[in-house]
């Protein structure tokens, strides 16, 4: 699903890459990086963060969003990384391409959030690192934002979970913010 007009403004501000920079930096610490491997940012929006991964770690980065305008931005702004529109649901990339993937506040814009996941485990390689930050619902709240919305991808860390035991991933890092209506979670999964 692409970003709404105040949306989108507001993650392509250099504050929001700055945050998410801090936050990437922070899981950094659980990776074992190495210089010109192959990185995959889902939903890079305007491509700053990509742009900052490929100059200070020296990976190959390739962001993909779905978002023809974004995407366009990202190129206009950036000549370290690859930029690609893309549904998340259907990469088109062989199996096994990527040593690390990100998807940070992604998936929740993703109706059928699942196939993405799916897609991101096809292409990363055996022993490749996915680092994952986005909202996860309680199951209440889950339940009647299902009912009411078919645009957005509704997670429950009970629906996470069994995605993540059925491939098999390692956890590496996970950490849980709780609110009222939703949570927030990240972790460093291991293929």
């Amino acid at each position: 699903m692409k970003l709404g007009r105040i949306e989108k403004y507001f993650m392509n501000t250099p504050k929001h890459a700055e945050h998410v920079v801090k936050r990437f930096q922070k899981l950094l610490k659980f990776i074992e990086l190495k210089e010109n491997q192959d990185f995959l940012e889902i939903g890079c929006g305007s491509g700053m963060v990509s742009k900052y991964i490929a100059e200070k770690y020296r990976l190959n980065v390739t962001g993909v969003d779905v978002d023809p305008e974004q995407i366009e931005f990202a190129k206009k702004n950036n000549s370290n990384a690859c930029f690609l529109e893309a549904d998340a649901t259907h990469l088109a990339f062989k199996d096994n391409s990527f040593d690390i993937v990100l998807s940070f506040g992604v998936m929740h814009h993703i109706y059928n959030w699942l196939d993405a996941m799916e897609e991101i485990k096809r292409v990363l390689r055996p022993k490749g690192y996915f680092i994952y930050m986005d909202l996860v619902y309680h199951e209440l709240t889950a339940k009647i934002g299902r009912a009411v919305s078919r645009n957005y991808g509704i997670t429950t860390m009970k629906d996470l979970n069994s995605f993540i035991e059925k491939s098999n991933f390692s956890i590496i890092h996970e950490s849980l913010s709780k609110s009222l209506l939703w949570n927030e979670y990240e972790a460093v999964y291991q293929k």
